[in-house]
């Protein structure tokens, strides 16, 4: 008898210490990191940290891109001697980037199909926009900054291709708000905003900060 409760009293404890074991050891198993190429205001690359099933189905994804945008001034905007179209005929270029920072909510969706999983997500959206004026020929160039707000949503899934690598997708949406504009040509520096009127709207028509973005990527996801 003294032998049973003493083997009872073994289990009993051991059970309790695995218990205690699984209450405060963390899940690493829905943690994933990822990197991805794609298209985001133009060819872009990212890193992403996502922590699913925090909650439920419910967990949460923070990101960081940077993008090389295209199209960062507007040929058509009139710089008062003609537009800037008419300088980029004559020997001008422009260059421009983002850097966008990105904290959001996710949704696991059901899978029947093995080693398939998807999720849609929401969230704040913090864009860091950079054009560059270079007007050629002795013209000296102007640097244009913006730094913006916004919201974006999308829809994300994985395909294992090993017990922990997974070839991604990622189609989303985001929208961003206008915000001031920095410029600086080497000698003069200043920053307007909507306040100041027809001056600001004078230089957003310039500036082709980002407004409605879609975003397509794949990459991979190492979920430890």
């Amino acid at each position: 008898m003294k032998n049973f409760l003493a083997l009872t009293a073994t289990v009993v404890a051991a059970t309790l210490a695995t218990a205690g074991a699984q209450t405060y050891t963390p899940n690493l198993n829905n943690v994933e990191l990822g990197l991805n190429g794609g298209y985001q205001q133009g060819l872009s690359g990212g890193i992403t940290l996502r922590a699913g099933n925090v909650a439920g189905p419910f967990g949460f994804r923070v990101g960081a891109d940077y993008s090389r945008v295209n199209d960062s001034l507007n040929d058509d905007a009139n710089l008062g001697l003609g537009t800037w179209g008419t300088y980029k005929q004559a020997g001008g270029s422009e260059s421009g980037h983002s850097t966008t920072l990105s904290a959001d909510a996710t949704y696991d969706l059901p899978s029947a199909v093995p080693g398939v999983n998807a999720y849609v997500y929401g969230g704040a959206r913090y864009n860091m926009f950079q054009a560059v004026a270079d007007f050629g020929n002795g013209g000296g160039k102007t640097t244009y900054t913006a730094n913006q707000i916004g919201l974006g949503a999308g829809v994300a899934a994985g395909y294992a291709i090993t017990g922990n690598l997974s070839l991604t997708g990622d189609l989303g949406y985001d929208h961003y708000f206008a915000g001031p504009i920095s410029y600086n040509d080497g000698t003069n520096s200043g920053t307007v905003s909507s306040s100041d009127g027809a001056a600001y709207t004078n230089l957003d028509s310039l500036v082709n900060q980002p407004t409605n973005v879609v975003k397509a990527k794949i990459g991979l996801a190492y979920r430890f």
